[in-house]
């Protein structure tokens, strides 16, 4: 927990400290199984830092437009708090690599998921962690990751209790596969590759 306050205290992280601590014990349990790791929703890059930190190993990928959310749907509205806005959420890419440039093999694809994994189609990933807010940012990276992941392997999502877009997207895409959904405490949902 030390670590989640002295990431919090460098730099705006999205997540409680309950959702980080999740994020932290998630990237421990699937250390074994090697592969990749990823987060598509980069932000500000607390939480890829946090990541980064617990795991030094495993090549880590960050997937962002660098310039916030893309347009939004009626899919997109959210429960208590409004609708998500297109351009919510910018921070500028060199910003990022900058706070992230003291830490090795993190690999940054900027510009619209998923077109941006198409240098990485051969790759398996053992956990993903999603926070792009909205339904079809979140389908598309299921429907991206979901074949790539190893057995075993996690998927995360943020937003996914108070925000209608990722959990429809989830809800739809899993109801035809055998990973159960996992609501967790806070706002994150996910699933274990079977």
């Amino acid at each position: 927990m030390t670590m989640i306050r002295k990431i919090k205290r460098q730099r705006e992280m999205l997540l409680t400290p309950l959702e980080a601590a999740q994020l932290l014990y998630l990237v421990r349990a699937t250390g074994k199984i090697g592969g990749c790791m990823a987060e598509v929703g980069v932000y500000r890059g607390a939480s890829a830092r946090l990541i980064r930190v617990v795991d030094g190993l495993r090549p880590l990928h960050l997937f962002d437009t660098f310039a916030g959310l893309p347009p939004t749907s009626e899919s997109d509205t959210q429960f208590r708090l409004g609708r998500f806005e297109q351009g919510e959420f910018a921070c500028a890419l060199e910003e990022v690599q900058q706070y992230l440039g003291d830490l090795s093999n993190i690999h940054f694809h900027p510009g619209f998921f998923p077109d941006t994994g198409a240098a990485l189609t051969d790759e398996r990933f053992s956990f993903v962690h999603l926070d792009v807010d909205i339904y079809e940012s979140t389908l598309g990276s299921l429907e991206w990751f979901y074949p790539r992941m190893l057995r075993g392997g996690i998927i995360i999502s943020h937003d996914f209790m108070t925000a209608v877009g990722p959990r429809k997207a989830f809800t739809e895409f899993f109801d035809r596969l055998p990973e159960p959904l996992i609501e967790l405490p806070g706002n994150q949902g996910m699933i274990v590759k079977v």
